[in-house]
């Protein structure tokens, strides 16, 4: 708990030890904590500069322990006032984004309080997809079933859905019954599935829908001539009946099942496109923790991944399962 103060494990055991042994020496510390003689010299170095060990006047050679809240006390002090500084850098980050808010919306056709706002242009249809998922707070409800996302926004999507389910967002969605054969949406689901997203699957309506904590909606259709890509819906009531239709369709659509289990020639326990990349950042010796902030996820979530294509892979070991991925061709 006290490494964010500058002391790491070595160095908290070592001045543990003279705390309650004043009389030990660097070599009899560094036999105690296992480590090499020249850590230790470093960790006494780095407390003697914190003011939590002191040069023996009386027996040189040794070293006189501080009293820990004399000695820690301006470190927490310090710690404090960076706070208090972060604080007001990310007060001062939020007028900035309200004002970038303001700009954005200032150059909108219709704005940001139009009940429903018309969308003319694929880019813009995206941007709105991205910018609802971004700002869900408690449900996403989606309805895929006319058309899948193509991989670009696939690849853009599905951050921003993680992110989203990370914050403790609920997310339902209809998906097209295509989707267990397309490699891409099914990597796409397997992927999302694995960090809380319920999903099922259905050939109608042909439409695609997703209403955002009840409140706000994105209903896209295939571009028809000069007819909107998409509307962006504000009314509740008009919010309403979009969930109302996602409900519905949801009571009759039939469960998708990610594992696969029933397979007969296993195709599904083939690892999806962030597996594939866990593998290979695995295979070159990358931590768990570097692999987290590679793929955007958590150092918990990383582990269960490991885990789950351990058990796939039938390997005992990381080493064992890389070997078996190879060999299977998943790397």
């Amino acid at each position: 708990m006290l490494e964010f103060l500058g002391l790491d494990d070595v160095t908290l055991a070592a001045y543990r030890l003279w705390l309650r042994h004043p009389e030990m020496d660097v070599d009899g510390v560094a036999t105690a904590v296992g480590q090499a003689a020249g850590t230790v010299r470093r960790s006494r170095d780095r407390l003697v500069e914190l003011s939590l060990l002191l040069p023996s006047t009386e027996r040189p050679g040794h070293l006189v322990a501080v009293h820990p809240e004399a000695g820690l006390e301006h470190l927490l002090q310090a710690q404090h006032e960076a706070l208090i500084r972060r604080h007001e850098r990310l007060v001062r980050a939020r007028a900035q984004v309200n004002t970038f808010v303001s700009e954005y919306l200032d150059n909108r056709p219709g704005g940001d309080g139009a009940e429903v706002e018309h969308i003319d242009s694929a880019d813009q249809a995206r941007v709105e997809l991205l910018t609802l998922l971004g700002r869900a707070e408690k449900e996403v409800l989606a309805l895929h079933t006319h058309q899948g996302l193509p991989p670009s926004l696939t690849a853009e999507v599905l951050p921003v859905e993680l992110r989203a389910l990370r914050r403790g967002v609920s997310m339902r969605s209809v998906l097209p019954r295509t989707v267990s054969t397309d490699e891409t949406g099914g990597g796409y689901v397997r992927t999302v599935a694995s960090h809380g997203l319920e999903a099922r699957l259905s050939d109608d309506p042909r439409i695609d829908a997703m209403t955002v904590d009840g409140r706000i909606g994105l209903v896209q259709f295939a571009s028809l001539g000069a007819d909107p890509l998409a509307l962006v819906v504000r009314s509740p009531a008009l919010a309403s009946l979009v969930t109302q239709l996602f409900e519905q369709v949801w009571e009759t659509a039939e469960p998708l099942v990610v594992n696969g289990a029933d397979s007969a020639d296993g195709a599904d326990d083939r690892p999806n496109d962030t597996e594939r990349l866990l593998l290979r950042l695995l295979s070159l010796g990358v931590k768990d923790e570097a692999a987290a902030r590679h793929l955007g996820v958590s150092v918990r979530t990383v582990r269960r991944m490991v885990a789950d294509l351990m058990m796939r892979l039938d390997a005992r070991s990381r080493f064992q399962a890389g070997t078996v991925a190879a060999r299977r061709g998943w790397l």
